[in-house]
């Protein structure tokens, strides 16, 4: 039976099977080579503590890459400068033809011009 990461259960403990450091150390690493950071497009998860973080967003939207936005620190230490901080999102969003939707009550996704994110309400 195929356990965490597709590694086989057999009766040991997976955590025992895999070292975890060694996997993530390793991450960004394909067959032994660097990964071209340019061509792919990635997903990256970024913390919100200040409202500077808007540049790193920016930079990783204009690169074509999706922005998985954590504001849960901001949102408990500083609510104004959240509110900046989103106000800013919407026009990055408008001027890259991007979209934003928020996904829980503390994560944003910041998509750029190829991709649209499908809002149902329930």
């Amino acid at each position: 039976m195929k356990g965490w990461l597709g590694f086989e259960e057999s009766g040991v403990d997976v955590e025992d099977e895999v070292n975890l450091d060694e996997y993530l150390d390793g991450i960004g690493l394909h067959n032994g080579e660097l990964l071209d950071e340019d061509k792919y497009t990635y997903i990256k998860s970024i913390t919100a503590n200040s409202p500077e973080i808007f540049q790193e967003v920016e930079r990783e939207v204009k690169k074509g890459n999706i922005v998985l936005l954590d504001t849960e620190n901001l949102s408990q230490t500083n609510r104004i400068a959240l509110k900046k901080l989103i106000g800013d999102l919407k026009k990055l969003e408008e001027s890259v033809n991007g979209d934003m939707g928020r996904i829980s009550e503390a994560k944003i996704l910041i998509v750029p011009t190829e991709f649209r994110i499908l809002k149902r309400r329930v």
